[in-house]
């Protein structure tokens, strides 16, 4: 666990479960309380840099949006009177601090800023078009208690990751763009010496595929600040990750770059891949070019509307 989150349920367990437990006990059966959300210390990577800003003791209380207004007062009166230091360190609970990011909140109010919905997504379609580092985001962390359960039903949803067919969509998208930004425009990139279109597709090949292993995984990747370092987290990933180092070791970033050591590399991390997508029975297609997988997975999508998208869409 990571010293944030730990240190946010510490507070909360010496500072405010007792109260809680004294003031509100006829409540209780309507919250839940965690530290979900915005932060490194909710993907548990925060470290002496997180600590400048954003940082510090802190929790969330989540109840049903219908009861919000009615148990606002009362939750409220509880952070009036915790300590406004904790550990040494000040806390994050005085309304100015808080951001959006800890306090009371809906629990429809609080997924729907990350999904769109106050409610779990009900199709593929409303399943595709939530960003995925929006639902890292709002299961990371952990929920210190929820005795009304609704809390915890939604992030479970969530948890137990998209639908098959979502999947497959995102993952021949992926596949397409290893494709199109590795395979073929960054080596062409490189032969112009263009720096900055070489650096952009390199940047989209990276990204696309540390979100391939992901997907692999059945993980959501948070926002590209955290994914490299999440990604080693993932068991899977490991071989894949040791050739995108020596990928990203090979790049110059001045645009001096020999296509050739450049090409090695990207072969290299896309022959792994495809061993991959091999071995968990998404593709049989022939040959190493990333973009005959993506087709081939795509086409295993069985709900037509998904299908028919375009490869790269995702």
């Amino acid at each position: 666990m990571s010293r944030g989150l730990e240190l946010s349920k510490d507070f909360y367990r010496r500072c405010a479960e007792p109260m809680m437990e004294k003031v509100l006990a006829d409540i209780l059966d309507q919250l839940a309380v965690g530290l979900v959300g915005e932060g490194s210390e909710c993907f548990g990577f925060d470290d002496e840099h997180s600590q400048d800003h954003d940082w510090g003791p802190a929790f969330c209380v989540w109840v049903p949006d219908d009861k919000l207004d009615a148990l606002r007062g009362r939750v409220e009166g509880i952070f009036n009177f915790l300590p406004e230091t904790f550990e040494g360190v000040p806390s994050r609970m005085v309304p100015a601090k808080r951001i959006g990011r800890c306090g009371l909140f809906g629990i429809g109010e609080f997924y729907s800023r990350f999904t769109r919905y106050k409610r779990s997504p009900q199709s593929v379609e409303e399943w595709f078009a939530i960003p995925e580092h929006f639902l890292a985001t709002c299961t990371n962390g952990e929920v210190f208690r929820d005795d009304c359960g609704e809390f915890s039903a939604y992030r479970q949803i969530l948890l137990d990751y998209y639908p098959e067919d979502v999947r497959l969509k995102k993952i021949a998208a992926r596949c397409g763009t290893m494709a199109q930004s590795g395979q073929y425009n960054l080596l062409r990139c490189a032969k112009r010496g263009d720096a900055v279109a070489s650096l952009q597709a390199l940047s989209k090949f990276v990204e696309a595929t540390l979100s391939l292993q992901f997907l692999l995984s059945k993980k959501y990747m948070p926002f590209y600040k955290w994914s490299f370092r999440a990604c080693q987290d993932l068991p899977t990933a490991q071989r894949v990750l040791e050739k995108l180092k020596s990928l990203m070791d090979s790049y110059n970033a001045a645009g001096v770059n020999d296509p050739k050591v450049l090409e090695a590399n990207v072969e290299a991390v896309c022959v792994e891949c495809v061993a991959q997508l091999r071995q968990a029975g998404l593709s049989s297609a022939e040959g190493d070019w990333l973009m005959s997988h993506a087709e081939f997975i795509q086409g295993r999508i069985g709900i037509d509307s998904m299908r028919n998208l375009p490869v790269l869409m995702g």
